[in-house]
């Protein structure tokens, strides 16, 4: 096995749980390692501290996975992580049939992310390690996940990219079809495996449901709906009505077909940024508003710009929301947090000359762990508002 040594003192990250090796903390590196490959990793005092994926090629040169230099990275060990992800979700009492299996770090396999929806699972492979060891990682599913029906691969974005990777989308076992059901506490949905991500953002889960039990006999605006989760909840819930918007044309017809057996829902089609100033000058308004928007900020460089979007997105939503009712304000973008948003919350609430108090902050979901020594994995973050004119 191909060896890597550590400058002096650049251990220290791996040694407090975070598996990232940058390539500036890169002392020596043998010759002719396959990019992808198992590497053995050494401080500059020539001492074991890891196994870890080499990839010449990324920015992050190795992804540490192992402290014990007697453990194989086999399919034994991909065995034994993908066992001890399953164990724990069952254990969360998650209400769904639909959750996130595994979130690459925080279940320590670094660039592999995994989504269950009632029997089939979709696969998402960011680096080129775990695409290496697909193989072991299919396995290690069949062996673990009671009565499975399918895999489904859909490795895209800019993290593949990065790695130097090309974007797959395929079935690699059993039978995917082209849409299935899940439940999520009272509310029952129709999704498309080959949609938008993974499928279905169960990191909103229980955000969802805690809406959906505060809009009973209120009118709800879904901004940024995707295919209606928030409002499918709401509905369920009794909402009077919902409004739907999104820049997607496709995932409204998934929306329409999940709100099919509710009356009083409207769907409307295109930019929020436009939108949101058109019905404000129409004078309308809802009691409940969800702001979801896509990620803003994929990195630190676009945070400036990103927190004036958030801050303008929030003031429409406030002029959209009646006296005492409730906004809700999320992001998704790791860059951004959680004091930036609510720093552009109270940018919004003072230009708006309205009085705010947060009633709930909102998280990801239980099924999307956060590690504690990898804070890149605490991504979505977001405020429950109460606005008083």
């Amino acid at each position: 096995m191909k060896k890597v040594f550590l400058k002096k003192d650049r251990e220290k990250l791996w040694l407090s749980g975070h598996p990232w090796i940058y390539s500036g903390a890169v002392d020596k590196i043998e010759q002719n390692i396959i990019p992808g490959s198992i590497v053995e990793v050494f401080n500059h005092k020539n001492e074991f501290i890891g196994y870890g994926h080499y990839n010449k090629n990324s920015k992050i040169i190795v992804r540490m996975l192992e402290h014990d230099k007697n453990v194989s990275i086999d399919a034994n060990w991909y065995n034994q992580k993908i066992k001890q992800a399953y164990e724990l979700r069952m254990g969360l009492n998650i209400d769904s049939n639909a959750f996130r299996l595994i979130h690459s770090e925080s279940d320590f396999l670094p660039g592999l992310i995994i989504d269950y929806f009632n029997g089939y699972v979709i696969l998402q492979i960011l680096t080129l390690g775990m695409e290496r060891d697909k193989e072991f990682i299919i396995q290690a599913l069949i062996n673990n996940i009671p009565n499975l029906k399918g895999i489904y691969e859909k490795s895209e974005g800019d993290g593949r990219k990065l790695e130097g990777l090309p974007e797959k989308t395929q079935i690699l076992w059993g039978e995917i079809p082209d849409t299935i059901e899940i439940f999520e506490g009272n509310a029952n949905f129709i999704i498309d495996l080959k949609g938008q991500k993974t499928g279905f953002y169960s990191d909103q889960r229980e955000n969802r449901i805690l809406l959906g039990n505060l809009s009973k006999g209120k009118n709800f605006l879904d901004v940024c709906s995707y295919t209606g989760g928030f409002s499918v909840h709401a509905m369920s819930n009794g909402a009077n009505s919902a409004t739907l918007i999104d820049i997607s044309e496709d995932a409204l017809n998934v929306a329409k077909e999940n709100l099919k057996k509710h009356i009083n829902v409207e769907f409307i089609k295109g930019n929020i940024f436009d939108i949101l100033r058109v019905l404000i000058k129409e004078g309308r308004k809802w009691d409940v508003v969800s702001l979801d928007p896509p990620k803003l900020a994929p990195n630190k460089r676009d945070l400036e710009k990103a927190l004036k979007a958030y801050k303008d997105i929030i003031l429409n939503g406030i002029k959209l929301t009646n006296n005492g009712g409730l906004l809700a304000i999320y992001s998704c973008s790791g860059a951004v947090s959680s004091s930036d948003l609510r720093m552009a919350l109270a940018y919004a609430v003072k230009d708006a000359g309205v009085k705010a108090t947060i009633v709930h902050q909102l998280h990801q979901s239980s099924c999307h762990p956060i590690s504690v020594s990898v804070p890149e994995t605490e991504y979505l973050k977001g405020f429950l508002v109460r606005i008083i004119y």
